[in-house]
């Protein structure tokens, strides 16, 4: 928890902005002026774990209503009702707080097909945001992120035609067209490998530094095998003695994103929107599967505050 530096500034400059994922809860101080994060306060108490616990929808919405009553006090922020709140993610979903319809594609990066929700709880003006949903996809949260990565004016020529990779426990391929969320697909390689290497054979020995070779030796070998065979091998290599055992997570993690970038389709400009902790991996993939592409890399540091700027956006007419 960050500790809250916006309490002397005056509501009118602030939004608390909320992620509520299926497993996590972030809550975050902002001064709307300067896209400042003043402060935060995170748990696990995402959507999953909340519903699975209430069985009743009256008793899910009190324990949705507690989780957020403790990131305000624990922020300072618990009377401070004048101060509107912007949540999106799984707390609009089924298993959430507030259900809301899935908003269809074509969807404006701006944020003005979005479907939105304004409530007043506990005397505070909140609005909920949906998720977008494709023919046979879907996602909540992402099309925050995707607002804020194209607020900046360097980045509106680029609006016009690419297709954003949005690595995490479910990857999302975005594609963008003429400002326009037009569709995407969904890749669960980070659930994939968090199975994988805890609950098989595959995992191995966890390794203390990230080796590139057993990376690309992993791509490779998903791209002469395919997925499933190649998966195989990163347990074969081993017995066999030719991958040293804490080099296997490596390995793995190279067939998993080695797949879902070879999925890119060529001769479309690629914005990979990645954080610090996957930055690397997915850049080496790019550059080994799609050598010849136009990659366009947002910096680590700025995928921070990208949903934090969608929020910005969304709520630009929000007030108390």
């Amino acid at each position: 928890m960050h500790s809250p530096n916006g309490k002397t500034l005056p509501a009118g400059l602030l939004l608390l902005s909320c992620d509520w994922g299926t497993s996590s809860f972030r809550l975050r101080l902002v001064n709307r002026k300067t896209a400042r994060i003043e402060a935060e306060y995170s748990t696990g108490d995402g959507a999953q774990p909340i519903a699975a616990a209430t069985l009743s929808t009256a008793a899910r919405s009190r324990a949705f209503r507690a989780v957020l009553q403790r990131g305000l006090e624990s922020l300072g922020l618990g009377g401070r009702t004048e101060i509107p709140l912007i949540i999106s993610g799984m707390a609009c979903s089924t298993i959430g707080w507030q259900s809301l319809p899935y908003a269809s594609l074509p969807a404006r990066l701006t944020g003005g097909d979005f479907v939105i929700a304004d409530k007043r709880i506990g005397g505070r003006v909140v609005r909920f945001v949906s998720g977008l949903r494709a023919a046979c996809d879907v996602m909540r949260g992402e099309e925050c992120e995707l607002t804020g990565l194209f607020v900046p004016p360097s980045r509106h020529a680029l609006a016009s035609d690419c297709l954003v990779v949005l690595p995490g426990t479910h990857s999302k391929h975005v594609r963008i067209h003429k400002g326009r969320i037009t569709d995407f697909t969904t890749h669960p390689t980070g659930e994939l490998f968090a199975l994988l290497s805890k609950h098989s054979t595959f995992g191995g020995k966890p390794g203390g530094t990230f080796s590139p070779r057993a990376f690309c030796a992993g791509i490779e070998t998903a791209c002469q095998s395919g997925m499933g065979p190649a998966l195989f091998k990163t347990r074969a290599r081993t017995v066999l003695g030719r991958m040293p055992p804490e080099q296997s997570a490596d390995f793995l993690s190279g067939v998993l994103i080695g797949s879902e970038i070879a999925s890119l389709p060529r001769g479309v400009p690629i914005v990979l929107a990645v954080g610090p902790a996957l930055a690397r991996r997915y850049g080496l993939a790019v550059r080994t599967l799609h050598p010849r592409s136009k990659v366009f890399r947002i910096a680590p540091r700025e995928m921070a505050r990208a949903l934090v700027r969608g929020h910005l956006k969304i709520a630009s007419t929000l007030s108390a």
